[in-house]
This record gives C-alpha cells, sequence and structure tokens, in this order.
C-alpha cells in the first residue's frame, strides 16, 4: 500500500496540540481524508469542539487530554492513543509553546520549560509508538518545526534552539529508520494565524504583523500532503522556502545584513 493510500484510506493518525491552529487544522484535514484521529490536548472544551468536527468526516475519531509538558506521563499519552485507534500509524507531533524572550531577559526556567516541551515531549512521544511502528514494519512520524530555525531566532532564541534540536533529531529518524519502513518528515509553517503569533503573556511582541501570517489551513494541507512522497523537508509556502534558501547560501552576508536592520529594535 503506498503512503497516500495508508493516509486516506484508514490510517490511524494521532495529532498532538489538535485543539486550536495548525493541531486543529491537521486532525479536520486527516479526518477529511479518510483517517481516524486521535487529537490530543489540554485543553478539554477545546479539544472536543475539533473532535466534533472531525468525527462528522470520521466518526471513530477520538481525544486524548493531557498535558504534555507533563514528561513522566508521555507514556500513558501513547498507550492510550493506541488504545483509542488500535495502532498508530501516523504521528504528527504539533504541540509546542512559544518563547518571544532576548536572549538578556532570559532566565533557566524560561530554557528549560521551552526546551522540555518543543524537544524533549515529541521525542519522548516518538520514542514510546516507535516500538509499534518499527513491529508492523510502516509509519510515518511527522515533526513540525519552525521558521526560527532557517530564517532568523531573534527574540527567540530559546524557542528556536528547541526547534533545531528537533530538526536533527527527525533527520536522525529519516536516516536510520527509511529502510525499516518508518519515515520521518519535517514540515517548517512560517508565521501562521495561530495563538502563536499573537500577544501572549510572559513573551516579548511580535516580530510580525499577525493579520499577514499564513492560515493554519494552509499549513495543514502540507503536513498530509508531505505523506505522499518520500521527501524530508516541507516548508509552508514558497516564500518560506526562499528565505531559507536565500540563508543557507550565504549565512554570513544574510545574517550581517538582518543585523543591521534589526539593529534599533
Amino acid at each position: 500500500m503506498t503512503a497516500a493510500g495508508e493516509m486516506r484510506d484508514g490510517a490511524r493518525v494521532l495529532v498532538t496540540g489538535a485543539s486550536s491552529g495548525i493541531g486543529a487544522a491537521t486532525a479536520l484535514e486527516f479526518a477529511r481524508s479518510g483517517a481516524t484521529v486521535a487529537l490530543c490536548a489540554r485543553r478539554e472544551d477545546r479539544l472536543r469542539a475539533v473532535l466534533d468536527l472531525c468525527r462528522a468526516h470520521s466518526p471513530d475519531s477520538c481525544m486524548v487530554v493531557a498535558d504534555l509538558a507533563q514528561l513522566d506521563g508521555i507514556d500513558e499519552v501513547a498507550r492510550r492513543a493506541e488504545s483509542g485507534l488500535g495502532q498508530v500509524d501516523v504521528l504528527v507531533n504539533n504541540a509546542g509553546i512559544p518563547k518571544r524572550r532576548r536572549t538578556q531577559a532570559l532566565t533557566p526556567d524560561d530554557v528549560e520549560s521551552v526546551m522540555a516541551m518543543n524537544y524533549f515531549s515529541p521525542v519522548r512521544l516518538t520514542l514510546s509508538l516507535l516500538p509499534g511502528m518499527l513491529e508492523r514494519g510502516h509509519g510515518h512520524v511527522v515533526n513540525v518545526s519552525s521558521m526560527g530555525a532557517h530564517m532568523v531566532s531573534w527574540g527567540t532564541a530559546a524557542y528556536a534552539a528547541t526547534k533545531g534540536a528537533l530538526e536533527l533529531f527527525t533527520e536522525a529518524l529519516y536516516l536510520e529508520l527509511g529502510s525499516l519502513g518508518v519515515r520521518a518528515h519535517l514540515v517548517v509553517p512560517g508565521t501562521t494565524r495561530t495563538e502563536f503569533s499573537t500577544d501572549r503573556e510572559g513573551n516579548d511582541p511580535p516580530l510580525t504583523d499577525p493579520a499577514t501570517a499564513t492560515p493554519p489551513e494552509t499549513v495543514a494541507a502540507e503536513i498530509v500532503r508531505c505523506l505522499d512522497d518520500d521527501r524530508f523537508l516541507t516548508f509552508a509556502t514558497s516564500a518560506d522556502e526562499a528565505t531559507a534558501a536565500s540563508k543557507a547560501a550565504d549565512p554570513n552576508l544574510f545574517l550581517a545584513n538582518l543585523r543591521e536592520v534589526l539593529a534599533n529594535r
């Protein structure tokens, strides 16, 4: 069976951070594509509202209410998802927290809490579900990253570092597990029209205008579509891809120019 066939015809998909934004849009996109979805997040009321939308297309979809920042509970989250779905064919690690704060204002707690949620949590959930995928000889792990790891981490040092770590972990999965039937995918959204891109308590104001951000449905469509082939890296928009390519071509020049632009902010 092809990856596209798995995804559209009865695949069982776990999406984290599914109560809003990219996660909610992704869960609904998978449900519309014929998958059965387990939605995971900590806000039960909002998660249930998304689940109702998914069940209109995929009646057997379910939800797992959990705070993924509680790392000792990750194995239980995996167990509950597998119990609700029967098995997990596709894991979408989307849950995360922002941290917009300049380095001179960061505290050790800032750095450790965002690393726990954005890196340790998806890694532990992946490791919990990986044995089942390897035993069955097929599966997909989709990790959602950020343009902070490809463009600029100005004002987001702690956050961007978590995504850089997640990207290298995903690269290892891609290289090491492909011959075993488990495929890893990295999806990079730019600024997206979600709670991440708005003013949040404990964070500096957004660097860009949220009104110009990409709709979460655009990112969700790319997350679903990336399973159709063996690609490792998918950018949500062509503009994001071009920006990342510009930095990669000459990071010294790119960052030097950007530093001048940002000098007075």
